[in-house]
């Protein structure tokens, strides 16, 4: 008898000042590899919607078929999961997280925030710091405008594609030191690849992702 596939093991959670207002979300991952982190950000969001995008990215980060166990201190998203919630808000990223799990074989369990879990610790650091990036680009937008500026446009383009878990993680490793204080490792809002967003862009440069930009923004 073949033995169980090993099950990787991920880390999501979300952070928001104001709630409304600027959010972030953290990951970890570890398994058969490397461990890995990932961060993200948005200007205006809620604490709920950034909880649903770290799990959604954990899962990203991983093949199709992966036996993973989501562990997150959100009620809202693991009772939402495991007991089936109404869920009357954010079903976008419902929609999102339901494609991604119906990928791969998840178990989603809820931990305790800020009980001395070192991984939850960790997702929970990154998530407010890309909550703090992402308030602090905030303020500086709001500065510019106020100076008449314009917001620069992101011209980097997409940097990996994330399909080997191992190479896409000593890509990541490698670039992030490199990186501006304007500058963080994103997935593409609309293609779904990995790129260098500056000043929070949320899709890369390619011809089919800046069409979905401009018809977002209309």
């Amino acid at each position: 008898m073949a033995p169980a596939p090993a099950r990787i093991l991920a880390y999501a959670d979300g952070a928001c000042e104001g709630n409304p207002g600027p959010g972030g979300w953290g990951v970890v991952i570890v398994g058969p590899f490397e461990p890995m982190e990932f961060s993200g950000s948005d200007p205006q969001t809620t604490n709920n919607r950034m909880e649903l995008t770290a799990a959604i990215e954990a899962l990203r980060h991983l093949k199709p078929g992966a036996h993973v166990t989501l562990r997150s201190d959100s009620q809202y998203l693991v009772n939402t999961m495991n007991l089936g919630w109404r869920r009357n808000k954010n079903h976008d990223l419902w929609k999102a997280l339901d494609a991604e799990v119906a990928k791969r074989d998840v178990r989603f369990e809820w931990v305790q925030g800020h009980a001395g879990d070192p991984l939850n610790e960790t997702a929970d650091r990154l998530a407010r710091e890309a909550a703090a990036l992402a308030r602090g680009r905030r303020a500086g937008a709001a500065v510019s405008r106020a100076a008449g500026a314009g917001r620069a446009a992101a011209s980097a383009g997409p940097v990996l594609e994330m399909v080997d878990v191992a190479e896409s993680a000593a890509v990541a490793a490698a670039l992030r030191p490199l990186l501006d204080a304007n500058e963080e490792l994103a997935r593409c809002a609309a293609c779904g690849g990995a790129f260098v967003a500056a000043n929070g862009a949320r899709y890369c440069t390619r011809a089919p992702c800046q069409l979905a930009a401009r018809r977002a923004s209309r």
